[in-house]
């Protein structure tokens, strides 16, 4: 059976206009939740394909944007506003920044970059991979030599998502990290930090490992979330393939309790291999066998 050309935009028109017309949703499987920020629910009703059931699984199932429904080439008008209050929180996020009370709350030794304000923070990722002199110089004064983790908190790019989670997650790595055999120095926070900064704290102390905690940049409503970064014998300028990442930890993601025990475990099995990031990955030439 031959379709000429108008007879085949004709049926992909019908079968389009039906998959992606409903008329509802079918019923809410969960309550919806408040979002903190004042932003719409993140299960809020909204128009989906067909199998709504499904759907609605889906949608309860994840705070990604999925299942949005449009009218003609636009969004809904709820979803539209949440987007724009979502884009709000993630612009709050990245000009938040931590009271400087609240390192010693936390029991944190507080430094510094080279960073003169939040600007040149923003602008200039260099500046914040390195202590400013009067910081290196308290460093010498009052960090613990040659430990096996040195810990560091930093702002990252949502001093918010530090606050929020910070205070819960810096005492649980220390119990976590102890757990696992591993003694932690004076634990640290560096305003306007990048994540390189932990090299040279690392280099300065001569620890075995850093850990820093940084706040993600975030992405639309999610300004709450933190980073762990950890690296083994940390020095200057130290390549990526080396170290590893634990992401997402928020109440939405991997809560701070289960971050801790995560980090920890993964550097114990650092300390254990004799190196972090790819060096985990790749197969130990004493086991590997040969063909024969």
């Amino acid at each position: 059976m031959k379709l000429d050309r108008d007879a085949l935009v004709r049926l992909v028109r019908e079968v389009v206009k039906e998959t992606l017309t409903v008329p509802a949703m079918g019923p809410v499987s969960a309550p919806a939740e408040p979002c903190e920020d004042g932003c719409a629910p993140r299960n809020a009703p909204r128009q989906v394909p067909i199998d709504p059931h499904e759907a609605r699984r889906v949608v309860d199932a994840t705070p990604a944007r999925v299942v949005q429904g449009r009218t003609g080439t636009r969004y809904l008008t709820p979803a539209y506003l949440q987007l724009r209050a979502e884009h709000a929180i993630a612009l709050d996020a990245v000009h938040s920044s931590v009271p400087p009370e609240w390192p010693a709350k936390v029991g944190l030794v507080a430094l510094r970059s080279r960073c003169k304000d939040l600007a040149e923070h923003l602008l200039h990722p260099d500046h914040g991979r390195r202590l400013d002199d009067e910081s290196r110089a308290q460093l010498e004064r009052t960090a613990d030599r040659g430990v096996d983790v040195q810990l560091i908190a930093g702002d990252g790019l949502s001093a918010r998502a530090l606050l929020l989670q910070g205070a819960e997650l810096v005492p649980a790595l220390c119990r976590e990290l102890a757990q696992v055999g591993l003694r932690v120095g004076k634990p640290l926070f560096v305003r306007h930090a990048r994540i390189g900064v932990a090299d040279e704290i690392g280099a300065l102390t001569g620890a075995r490992s850093t850990l820093i905690i940084v706040g993600e940049r975030p992405g639309l409503g999610t300004g709450d979330s933190l980073s762990i970064y950890t690296a083994f014998k940390p020095r200057l300028g130290q390549d990526n393939a080396e170290k590893n990442c634990i992401s997402n930890i928020r109440p939405l993601g991997l809560p701070p309790a289960a971050a801790a025990r995560e980090c920890a475990l993964l550097l114990r099995r650092t300390f254990d291999a004799g190196g972090g990031g790819l060096h985990l990955v790749r197969p130990r030439r004493d086991v590997v066998g040969h063909g024969g």
